[in-house]
């Protein structure tokens, strides 16, 4: 009997393996599902000085590491039996109470508890005196906690909904030639992986929304912080990061000076822009704020005991999208400014993002065919390409990074009002582009909101004026210096060059002057030993706590000759190192002089693999204050 039950059980063994070996290594590949036909059609203008490389999303060389994302499943035991209407009316789920075998008419007994942010406080939230449902309810919060029970008292139901409720400070469009600015935004997504695992948006985007992608965008810095903030201002990252950002002068704020609502949205509560091993904003810093929201969600017993990416029955992602939706709908006829970033399916893993597609997908098509974006400039994109997964250590992984997803819609009728900026945009989509010119993209929208004559978008950016504001007088130096930053919608020249538009070189995807240089080649082996000692004598310097990085091998290696200095090279090296197995990419500068090579490490030091919680002997503020620390730094 027992080795009859044993032969059953192996066998049905051998049959789930060989159903997942079938699906895993025999199943339809990405590459021979997401097919572009032409892509390399009339896509380069051989005016542009900056010849940036232009590859194809299934490059053969990364093939090994693309691969289909597997569907997010919810599995929740209640039925979903609440929700906020489009009137903002918080209601019983009609479907929901008949799905779960509940009287309609005689609905279990719910209570709600609206939330709002803390005071002063980036993380704390605070919930209402539990109510009572009635069954249509009007919310103060866009926030709100429902909880029923049966008719013994026990918890039956548990949900969060979050939806945007009209704040009546905001006006109306006062005319026909107003505009608002959407960003949608996903972290960490290029525009090569953009088209390999969202297909059905990307052609949404390029064919329906006839949007124009961005060829020639190159990052400015490592991750989002540097490149979302010279979105935001214009200006670069400031310096450090475990501070408050009181008085900065983010775009949003003159949006909002203008009379328009405004919004800006992350989820992953732990990782967000402002708040990432920082001190965050003391006031919120929009009319519309997600962060509240994920923040309860994290710390709620429904959220732990949901699957990976959902709350209860719900994918998060469909929170999200449905949030944002809710926020253009309430403000479809005033000015807007929405600024969104979804963090959780993209930032991790280059293959994940796939399973939001669809939903993606009829997000957009339900704000084109509501007529959502009829007064809006909708940008599409990522802050940057994938820093750390296994596809970043190859050479078009590292273009990847270099190269986010940036597409523009705009309504049709702007041709007529605004001429000149179609065709600008359209011509600009093959020329050098870097993160701070959204930011100037984003003042020629805000100058449609102001009266003829009245004070220019720029003066906000004036060292008296940002004094006046509270600001420190070193961040008004910094925020009053000059921008590189153009506009989407201006000629940008033919001849631009990445330190015109701001990208540092060590990011700049320009170079067209590059020798590979062998792994073994002692230009590669000097120029990594030269980084792994400036790791120990000046990084490490005094961190007893910090054990000591040996180099283990160099990756690869590519120079860069000096055109007016022959005696003077740069090679960008790419190496790994002991104890910790992290993976560096760092530029290092060599002059030749009388047969003596002097060498110097140059620009930012990237760690391009994880690190996890490897340097968190250190103290917060010292982590924060440095990116590249927190990956050099293995606590012994």
């Amino acid at each position: 009997m027992k080795l009859r039950y044993a032969l059953i059980f192996l066998t049905a063994l051998a049959i789930v393996t060989y159903h997942h070996v079938q699906k895993e290594f025999f199943g339809p590949r990405l590459e021979t599902m997401v097919i572009y036909e032409n892509y390399y059609a009339n896509e380069r203008d051989p005016e542009v000085s900056c010849q940036f490389p232009i590859l194809h999303p299934f490059d053969e060389s990364i093939l090994p590491h693309v691969k289909i994302a597997k569907p997010i499943r919810c599995f929740a035991r209640n039925k979903i039996l609440t929700m906020i209407d489009e009137e903002g009316y918080l209601k019983y789920n009609k479907s929901g109470l008949v799905e779960g075998g509940y009287d309609i008419d005689s609905p279990p007994s719910c209570y709600f508890q609206e939330i709002f942010r803390a005071p002063k406080s980036d993380f704390d939230v605070i919930y209402s005196n539990p109510t009572l449902m009635k069954g249509c309810d009007q919310l103060q919060s866009d926030f709100v906690f429902v909880e029923c029970y049966n008719f013994a008292g026990i918890s039956i139901y548990q949900n969060f909904h979050a939806s945007v409720q009209r704040n009546q400070s905001v006006r109306k469009f006062k005319n026909d030639v107003e505009l608002s600015v959407a960003v949608i935004g996903l972290d960490s997504m290029s525009r090569l992986n953009f088209m390999r695992q969202l297909p059905l948006s990307y052609r949404y985007i390029t064919d329906v929304m006839e949007g124009v992608v961005l060829l020639g965008f190159n990052k400015v810095g490592e991750n989002t912080f540097p490149n979302l903030v010279p979105m935001l201002t214009g200006r670069a990252s400031a310096w450090g990061a475990y501070y408050h950002y009181e008085n900065w002068p983010f775009v949003w704020k003159q949006f909002a000076d203008e009379g328009a609502a405004t919004m800006y949205s992350e989820d992953l509560p732990q990782f967000n822009m402002f708040d990432y091993l920082s001190t965050g904003l003391q006031h919120q810093p929009t009319v519309h704020y997600m962060r509240t929201f994920w923040l309860a969600v994290e710390k709620s017993l429904l959220y732990r005991m949901s699957s990976t990416f959902c709350l209860g029955a719900r994918p998060k992602h469909v929170i999200y999208f449905h949030y944002l939706l809710s926020f253009l709908r309430v403000y479809r006829n005033s000015p807007a400014f929405l600024f969104s970033l979804f963090n959780e399916a993209s930032h991790d893993y280059v293959n994940t993002v796939g399973a939001i597609d669809q939903d993606l997908r009829d997000f957009l098509n339900a704000s084109v065919t509501e007529g959502l974006f009829n007064r809006t400039v909708v940008l599409i994109l990522g802050d940057h390409g994938n820093r750390i997964d296994p596809i970043r250590l190859t050479d078009v992984g590292r273009i990847e990074d270099r190269m986010p997803m940036v597409s523009v819609v705009m309504p049709k009728w702007t041709d007529k009002i605004y001429p000149g900026w179609r065709e600008a945009l359209q011509k600009n989509s093959k020329r050098l582009l870097s993160s701070y010119d959204i930011h100037g993209t984003f003042l020629d929208v805000l100058s449609t909101l102001q009266k003829p004559g009245s004070i220019d978008v720029q003066s906000v950016f004036e060292f008296e004026k940002l004094k006046e504001t509270g600001l420190d007088i070193r961040w008004a130096k910094h925020f009053s210096a000059k921008s590189p930053e153009m506009s989407f919608f201006q000629p940008v020249p033919l001849d631009r060059t990445c330190s015109e538009a701001g990208i540092p070189d060590w990011f700049c995807v320009c170079q067209t002057d590059q020798e590979k240089l062998s792994l073994d080649d002692a230009r590669s082996i000097s120029a990594a030993q030269t980084v792994v000692k400036h790791f120990n004598e000046d990084l490490l310097h005094g961190l007893t706590q910090c054990a000591t990085q040996e180099l283990t091998a160099v990756e690869s290696a590519v120079m860069t000759q000096h055109r007016k200095h022959t005696s003077e090279y740069r090679v960008q090296v790419m190496f790994r190192t002991r104890p910790g197995d992290g993976v560096f990419e760092a530029s290092v500068d060599v002059k030749v002089t009388d047969g003596r090579e002097e060498r110097r490490v140059v620009g930012e030091l990237l760690r391009i693999n994880r690190y996890g919680s490897q340097a968190d002997c250190l103290p917060a503020e010292l982590r924060a204050n440095s990116t590249i620390l927190r990956g050099v730094c293995y606590c012994k």
